[in-house]
């Protein structure tokens, strides 16, 4: 029987898989290699003990990017309702998701451009996105946009290329002023 390292069977194989995610995560922000052996060091098992919580890598990588999107997903709705209005909650969807960005918060996104990702794992990225887009959507139809899916477009586009020029250091705060006053430009010409 293995020796556990809590006070209960439950608590320890939390606590080991809690360390397997952390430590897939340091590996992916690295960008060395993921592999069982890597993981399983980062996480101070043996290798093949990590079978006994997950079936695959893949499914640690799974869970490393859900949790990094739902906190994502999660600030930037609450982010967009506390917005004073509808179409301040479109200018609040671009704010949020460039200051989480600005944090830091986005390294673990790119690096997962550079691993070797399965096909599910892509899919999971690739709906997560979807949850933080349809953010952007509630807020642009909640604003009565003659042309919802031109202003869609344009703020998410607006994103998605400012993402690169935001950072822990970088002048973050004077992109995201400006990208706010592009995006306000956009809902307000519509």
């Amino acid at each position: 029987m293995p020796k556990i390292s809590a006070d209960s069977l439950a608590e320890h194989r939390e606590a080991v898989l809690s360390a397997l995610i952390d430590g897939t995560e340091r590996i992916l922000l690295s960008r060395e290699r993921l592999t069982a052996a890597s993981v399983a060091a980062e996480a101070g098992i043996a290798r093949n003990s990590i079978y006994r919580y997950v079936s695959s890598i893949d499914d640690l990588v799974d869970m490393v990017v859900a949790r990094g999107f739902e906190e994502w997903a999660s600030q930037v709705r609450a982010d967009v309702a506390a917005a004073a209005d509808p179409r301040a909650a479109v200018v609040a969807y671009v704010r949020s998701n460039l200051t989480l960005a600005a944090g830091g918060e986005h390294a673990l996104q790119r690096s997962l451009a550079h691993a070797g990702l399965s096909e599910s794992a892509r899919e999971r990225i690739s709906d997560l996105h979807g949850q933080i887009a349809a953010v952007l959507h509630e807020a642009v139809a909640r604003s009565g946009a003659a042309h919802p899916d031109l202003v869609i477009a344009a703020v998410g586009a607006l994103v998605d290329s400012s993402l690169a020029l935001v950072g822990p250091e970088q002048d973050s705060e004077s992109v995201i002023d400006f990208m706010c006053g592009a995006a306000e430009a956009i809902v307000d010409s519509d």
